[in-house]
């Protein structure tokens, strides 16, 4: 509930006030995360029979599935009047988080994650629940130019830098009440990355419609990274078996790799001018980061550790 208010306080507040050719800017988000496949955190095995089949296992990997939250984009543009020339740094926050548990015992759980499927473990859970939350906060900084192309249509060619850095935390729990069975295990998932950006923006000024522009961008970013990922096993129960391990970790530290972020937005922008200009833009956006899930699991699927952020994206401009 309080993100959701936070949300509905940016969309009435996220404002721009403009003095000598400095501009502050805001815009609020309501976005959606995606991890398929790499999100998949445990596996239920159940068994059942019919005349027609006979006895049947049945194995059901489970995902994280994130709901909408809000987020928030601030940061300050300079543009001189007398010049095409514009410079842009701001900063986008995003945090979302999902809750899963498997609490019938009629089935197994696997746990996905290595060091609890490597823990001796696995085989034993019969009960699990998860919680799992991502934080993503990026810094860009872009230069950008304008070009007139027609009475009705400009672009915006940008140059920029960015930087990003995404937590995500894990925390699950495994038991099997009749065998007084009970483990703990951690995931923290960290990266950090900067790199260059290149990015398109375009304008159209709507035919008949004085006010009302349609707005394209497209950008992407190449990105040196560093991920570490520390994922620990930890049994709670008084009195393990003598073939498990009391505690398993397992660590990826420091993995220097490359990634790819695009991102495109497509919208609308209205604009009012008086006493005081006031403009309006709202639409949608899609963030994609190739490989950003690195997790060591039991079960890796062919295409596997992208993250998509997806939703509305929105922000009201007053110039005085």
């Amino acid at each position: 509930m309080v993100r959701h208010a936070t949300f509905l306080i940016v969309i009435l507040a996220c404002c721009t006030a403009r003095a000598d050719g400095l501009t502050p800017f805001a815009d609020a988000l309501l976005w959606r995360a995606s991890e398929e496949t790499s999100s998949v955190w445990a596996s239920a095995v159940s068994l059942s029979d019919s005349p027609e089949t006979g006895p049947t296992t049945t194995f059901s990997p489970t995902d994280i599935d994130f709901d909408w939250n809000a987020g928030l984009r601030t940061g300050l543009e300079f543009q001189t009047d007398d010049s095409a020339w514009s410079a842009k740094l701001y900063w986008t926050h995003y945090v979302t988080s999902d809750r899963a548990a498997f609490t019938s015992e009629d089935q197994l759980v696997i746990p996905e994650f290595f060091s609890g499927f490597a823990s001796g473990d696995a085989f034993l859970f019969t009960n699990a629940a998860i919680d799992w939350e991502l934080a993503l906060n990026t810094f860009d900084f872009e230069v950008g130019h304008e070009l007139q192309l027609g009475d009705s249509l400009r672009l915006y060619p940008t140059l920029g830098v960015k930087g990003a850095v995404i937590r995500q935390t894990i925390r699950s729990h495994w038991s099997d009440p009749f065998l007084f069975l009970a483990a703990t295990e951690d995931v923290d998932h960290d990266f950090r990355g900067i790199g260059p950006s290149f990015g398109m923006e375009g304008r159209w000024d709507v035919p008949r419609c004085e006010n009302l522009r349609v707005i394209g961008t497209f950008s992407a970013a190449f990105m040196y990274g560093v991920w570490n990922v520390h994922d620990t096993y930890q049994r709670t129960d008084p009195q393990p078996a003598l073939d498990s391990y009391r505690a398993f970790s397992t660590d990826l530290t420091d993995s220097q790799l490359g990634t790819l972020m695009l991102r495109y937005f497509l919208g609308c922008e209205w604009a009012w001018q008086g006493n005081v200009d006031i403009t309006a833009r709202a639409g949608y956006e899609l963030q994609w980061w190739a490989n950003q899930q690195r997790l060591t699991t039991f079960q890796q699927l062919p295409m596997h550790g992208d993250l998509t952020l997806q939703g509305l994206t929105c922000g009201i401009a007053v110039s005085f």
